[in-house]
């Protein structure tokens, strides 16, 4: 990668994050919850799609202009290309070596957990998953005393529990279960992962960051709208978020830094709390046709500072009447003949 490839990576990506991130943030308060979870995915994929139209280019046709014009685009003799490139990469390299650090770190805690005996949460899980809409195998696993609950898991979806969890009631087992499917529910793992490899090859964007931090507190919002929509009561679902968070008394590292769907750890436990026991008043069927609008309207505004890429054209395309010589000729006169 060239200096002038890394400057419109660049410029383009801060573009596509500047954008989303005004989305996001500048919306209204009761359009907030689908447009910062959808914005921040579409702008991720627009990212990859970038980054990825840069390793593999379209095919590039040089253009003949007049030497005149030329010298005014020619580079210095020092070409940063290089460093640039090597920098890019280097930056790269660390975040995929951190994310594949921590794939690691979680499949070891995986061998080490056992899994949860009893009927009792085995009924539980086939009603939560009828109930959420949520098909196939998701195992039940135990990771030690004090651990949070967490979804991990791309293609072998396992539920992690602490070890008090053999000792719950009813009506906790559902609440935790209800919120852990529907990260399963919504694709959040794979938004998350997509998030994440955005991030890598964008390290030096702030706003990719910025978003992909919007976005994992989203996800706790969401499934926490999700648990109270299957009829858990609010103050109860406070509580033992409150509890929870309380009795955590250990976490695995670094596993415990990838696993994105935590549910304490994960958003501002405070604002969480705050909107179970105080909803937002719910949009009607005007409002949410003109919020889905207005996120099909930011999806193509993305895509298009996505796709879009300024080109060179000749003079004969913008319809000036000189030709070469004449320009040649306009470009070195004296621009100020009478002073002489």
């Amino acid at each position: 990668m060239n200096a002038l490839l890394f400057t419109d990576l660049l410029l383009r990506s801060l573009a596509i994050g500047a954008l989303a991130a005004a989305c996001v943030w500048l919306c209204p308060e009761s359009w907030r919850g689908r447009v910062r979870r959808l914005v921040p995915v579409v702008a991720f994929t627009g990212l990859l799609v970038l980054t990825l139209g840069l390793v593999r280019p379209l095919p590039q046709f040089e253009i003949a202009a007049p030497a005149s014009i030329s010298k005014l685009g020619e580079l210095p003799a020092w070409n940063p290309g290089a460093w640039v490139s090597a920098a890019w990469l280097a930056g790269v390299a660390l975040c995929l070596a951190r994310l594949t650090i921590g794939a690691l770190a979680i499949r070891s805690l995986l061998k080490k957990t056992a899994p949860l005996p009893g009927r009792a949460w085995k009924h539980a899980l086939a009603d939560c998953m009828r109930a959420v809409g949520v098909r196939g195998n998701v195992g039940l696993r135990v990771a030690g005393p004090g651990f949070v609950p967490s979804a991990t898991g791309l293609f072998r979806r396992t539920i992690l529990l602490p070890d008090e969890a053999r000792g719950w009631t009813a009506g906790e087992r559902r609440i935790v279960l209800l919120h852990e499917l529907g990260h399963f529910r919504r694709g959040d793992l794979w938004t998350h992962a997509l998030g994440r490899l955005a991030c890598a090859l964008h390290w030096f964007n702030p706003f990719a960051w910025m978003l992909h931090r919007q976005l994992t507190v989203e996800r706790e919002f969401a499934c926490d709208e999700l648990v109270i929509e299957r009829g858990a009561a609010r103050g109860d679902y406070a509580t033992l978020l409150w509890q929870m968070a309380s009795a955590m008394r250990r976490r695995p590292s670094p596993a415990a830094a990838f696993l994105a769907m935590a549910s304490p750890r994960t958003g501002t436990l405070e604002e969480r709390v705050r909107r179970i026991l105080a909803p937002a008043r719910k949009a009607g069927r005007l409002l949410r046709i003109a919020d889905g609008m207005l996120c099909a309207t930011l999806a193509a505004l993305l895509i298009f500072c996505t796709a879009c890429k300024p080109v060179h054209r000749t003079l004969s395309h913008l319809g000036s009447p000189w030709d070469t010589a004449e320009l040649e000729a306009r470009l070195t006169a004296d621009p100020f003949p009478g002073n002489r």
